[in-house]
C-alpha cells in the first residue's frame, strides 16, 4: 500500500489539466459560436460516415486515427444515450450534445497519458520531484489546453506526444536493455509513431527523438519500416481519395502560403519577420527555453565541456528536441497558424528538463542542495508569465460568447421565419453544419437532404468560394430568394458584406446585415443595390 501511495501526487497535475480544460471549455462555449465550428464540425460529419461503416469524407491531415476516435464515440454515445433510433439524425438534431461526449473522450485520454508520463518519469528515473516537474508538459502554454477542448486532430497527436515521451523516458533509463525488450521498445516506437502519422501527417519531424534513441542502423531502419507500415495501412484501408491527399500534400510542401496557395516557394521569406514577432510575442517563454537549449549543445564546441556533454544520455535527446522544435518554427514561416507550434511546445518541457541534466553534470557545484531545484524556480517564473496571458484569454472569451449569444438571440427572436444568408466565422449552427458538410465526402447529399428539411430558408455563402454553396439543388429556395424584398445577411464584418454583394444577386434588395466585429454587434445595417 504504501508503495501506490507515492504515486498519489502524479495525479494533482491531471487533476489540474482536466479542471482547467473543463474551464476553458465552458467559457469558449458551444462550437458552433465564431469559427469553433472550423474543423470540428468536418470531423463530426467524417467521423459519422464511418459510424455508419462508409469511408470518411475528409483526408486532409490525413485525420484518420482522430475520425476513428470520434466514430467510436458517436456509436457509443448513440448506443447508450441516442434520442431517435437513426444514428444520422440524431447526431444532426443534437450536434453539440455529440461534441460533448467526444471533447469528454479526448480529455480523458489526455490526462490518463500524462499521469501515465508522471508513472514512467517517477518509476525509471526515481525522484518524485523530476516525474512531477516532467508532468508539467501541457502547462507550457494556454494554447496546448485550449487545444485539448478541440474535437480535431491536435488532441490526438497530443496524446501520442506525450506516450511518446513516456516510451523515450523508459528506453533511456532501462538497466538492463535485452534484445526482446530492444525489440519491444522498436515495435512501440513504431506503433506510436505510425497512429501519430495517421492523425497528422505534419507530426512526422517528432519520429527523429525515437530514431536518435534507438542504436545501430538495423533497429532504427525496423522503426521507421514500423511507422510507416502502421501509417499506410490506416491511411490506404480508411482514405477516401488518396491522390487528393498526396496532391494537397504535396501542394502544400511545394508552394508557400495558407496550404500551398501561394507562390512557387517553400517558404516566403517575407513571412519569416512577422512570424518571429508572433512567436515572441505569444510564445515568449518557449522562444527563451529553445534558446537557452541551443546554447547548452553549444557549450559541446568548448573542450573543457565536449566530452561530458557528448556522454550524457540527454544530449541526444536534447539534439533531437531542438531539430523538432526548429522545424516547427520553420513550418510557421510557412503557415503563420499559432497551432502548428503545438507539438514543439510539447516538448520544452521535456527540454529544459534535459539542461537540467546536463548543466547538473557540468557545473556540480551549482546543484549541491537540489538537481531540480532551479527548474521548479524557472517554471514559477513560467506560471507567473503565463498567468497574464491565461487572463486575457479568458477576458476575451467571456466578451465573444455573451456578444455570439446576442447574436443568436436576435436572430431568433426578430427573423425565426425570413431567409437567412450567412457566411464562415459567424454564430450559427446552421453555418457550422454546412461547413461541416464540405468533409462529408460520398454522404454530402444525403447529409445535404437532411439539412434542407432542418433549415429550409437558410442559405450559406461560403467566403473563400466567394459563392454561394448547397443551393443550385433546391429550387424552393432559389424561388424564396428572388421573391422576398428583405433578407438578412449574417456576417463576421461589412468586409465580407462587399464580397457578397460583388459576387451574388444582381437586382435591388433590401439586405439586413448582422454581424460581429471587434465582439460588438452591429444591428440591421440596410444596404440597398
Amino acid at each position: 500500500m504504501k508503495n501506490k501511495l507515492t504515486y498519489l501526487p502524479l495525479i494533482i497535475l491531471p487533476v489540474i489539466l482536466f479542471v482547467l480544460a473543463l474551464y476553458i471549455r465552458d467559457l469558449r462555449g458551444e462550437y458552433y459560436l465564431y469559427s469553433g465550428y472550423d474543423g470540428v464540425y468536418g470531423y463530426l460529419l467524417s467521423s459519422l460516415n464511418i459510424a455508419q461503416l462508409k469511408s470518411p469524407g475528409f483526408a486532409q491531415h490525413p485525420g484518420i486515427v482522430t475520425q476513428i476516435i470520434i466514430a467510436t464515440v458517436i456509436k457509443l454515445s448513440h448506443l447508450f444515450w441516442g434520442k431517435d433510433t437513426n444514428m444520422v439524425l440524431d447526431t444532426f438534431n443534437r450536434p453539440e450534445f455529440y461534441l460533448a461526449q467526444i471533447n469528454f473522450t479526448f480529455i480523458y485520454l489526455t490526462i490518463f497519458a500524462l499521469f501515465v508520463l508522471g508513472i514512467v518519469s517517477y518509476k525509471k528515473i526515481g525522484n518524485i520531484f523530476a516525474a512531477f516537474f516532467i508532468q508539467l508538459t501541457p502547462f507550457i502554454s494556454i494554447l496546448i489546453i485550449y487545444l485539448i477542448t478541440q474535437n480535431a486532430v491536435e488532441c490526438t497527436t497530443m496524446i501520442f506526444i506525450l506516450l511518446l515521451l513516456s516510451l523515450s523516458i523508459s528506453y533511456m533509463y532501462e538497466k538492463a536493455m535485452t534484445k526482446k525488450k530492444n525489440v519491444v521498445y522498436i515495435i512501440s516506437f513504431g506503433i506510436i509513431c505510425g497512429l501519430a502519422l495517421a492523425s497528422k501527417i505534419s507530426i512526422l519531424p517528432i519520429l527523429i527523438i525515437p530514431f536518435l534513441l534507438i542504436k545501430n542502423f538495423l533497429p532504427k531502419g525496423l522503426f521507421v519500416l514500423i511507422s510507416f507500415s502502421v501509417f499506410s495501412i490506416l491511411f490506404i484501408s480508411l482514405s477516401p481519395d488518396t491522390s487528393y491527399f498526396l496532391a494537397f500534400l504535396f501542394k502544400s510542401i511545394g508552394n508557400s502560403g495558407y496550404y500551398g496557395t501561394g507562390s512557387e516557394d517553400i517558404i516566403d521569406t517575407a513571412q519569416i519577420i512577422p512570424t518571429l514577432n508572433l512567436i515572441i510575442n505569444q510564445f515568449l517563454l518557449f522562444f527563451i527555453i529553445y534558446l537557452i537549449m541551443i546554447i547548452t549543445l553549444l557549450l559541446q564546441f568548448i573542450p573543457k565541456f565536449k566530452n561530458k556533454i557528448r556522454a550524457n544520455k540527454f544530449s541526444i535527446v536534447l539534439t533531437g528536441i531542438v531539430i523538432i522544435q526548429s522545424a516547427y518554427i520553420m513550418l510557421l514561416f510557412k503557415i503563420p497558424l499559432d497551432f502548428y507550434l503545438m507539438p514543439a511546445l510539447m516538448f520544452s518541457v521535456f527540454g529544459l528538463y534535459a539542461v537540467n541534466s546536463i548543466l547538473s553534470d557540468l557545473f556540480p557545484q551549482i546543484f549541491v542542495k537540489s538537481k531540480y531545484l532551479y527548474l521548479y524556480i524557472l517554471f514559477f517564473f513560467i506560471t507567473v508569465l503565463n498567468f497574464n496571458s491565461f487572463r486575457n484569454y479568458i477576458a476575451s472569451n467571456i466578451l465573444r460568447k455573451s456578444e455570439s449569444h446576442k447574436i443568436v438571440k436576435y436572430l431568433k427572436d426578430n427573423y425565426s421565419h425570413a431567409v437567412i444568408i450567412s457566411t464562415d466565422f459567424t454564430s450559427s449552427m446552421p453555418t457550422a453544419l454546412y461547413e461541416g458538410l464540405g468533409y462529408s465526402g460520398s454522404q454530402r447529399k444525403y447529409y445535404h437532404s437532411i439539412l434542407k428539411n432542418k433549415y429550409p430558408k437558410y442559405i450559406y455563402f461560403e467566403l473563400w468560394a466567394k459563392k454561394f454553396k448547397y443551393i443550385s439543388d433546391n429550387s424552393d429556395l432559389i424561388n424564396e430568394l428572388n421573391l422576398s424584398d428583405t433578407i438578412v445577411y449574417h456576417s463576421l464584418d461589412d468586409a465580407s458584406f462587399k464580397i457578397l454583394k460583388k459576387n451574388s444577386l444582381r437586382r435591388q434588395i433590401n439586405l439586413i446585415q448582422l454581424s460581429m466585429k471587434f465582439f460588438q454587434i452591429s444591428m440591421e445595417k440596410k444596404f440597398i443595390w
